[in-house]
């Protein structure tokens, strides 16, 4: 969870037009001070945070995440599979694969790229905190 920030976005509106702003929640992985990754690369940022970015920005479907992935520890059930507007993830004891949405399994240089499968102690410590975030932001 090391250089995971959440926090809110806000886009302006254009100049001249009679629209509001639009704020939103956002995760974001930096890299290290001193560090010259492409941080827009890494794939914590290019998987899991716009995954929650995108697909979980709601408690509820935190929630509903959450409470499969205990299920998953506690071996209750084998699998679980969020599907998306952005990515389709699937979660097993094994581990967590993501893949974008606009992606299928016949795209098989795109499908199940190893940079896009995550251990699910790690998807799950991201997603929790995630989801304290987003409910500490809908307090008044």
């Amino acid at each position: 969870m090391k250089h995971i920030h959440f926090f809110h976005h806000q886009e302006l509106p254009v100049p001249g037009s009679a629209a509001k702003p639009v704020s939103y929640p956002v995760c974001e992985w930096r890299a290290p001070k001193g560090d010259a990754t492409d941080a827009d690369q890494h794939p914590l940022n290019r998987f899991v945070c716009s995954w929650l970015t995108s697909d979980m920005a709601e408690v509820a479907r935190c929630d509903e995440a959450l409470k499969a992935l205990i299920q998953l520890e506690n071996h209750s059930i084998t699998e679980w599979f969020a599907d998306g507007d952005m990515f389709c993830v699937d979660f097993k004891t094994t581990g967590v694969q993501f893949n974008q949405s606009n992606v299928g399994p016949e795209d098989t240089d795109w499908w199940n790229l190893p940079e896009g499968r995550f251990a699910l102690a790690e998807v799950k410590a991201v997603l929790h905190a995630w989801r304290d975030f987003l409910a500490k932001s809908a307090q008044p």
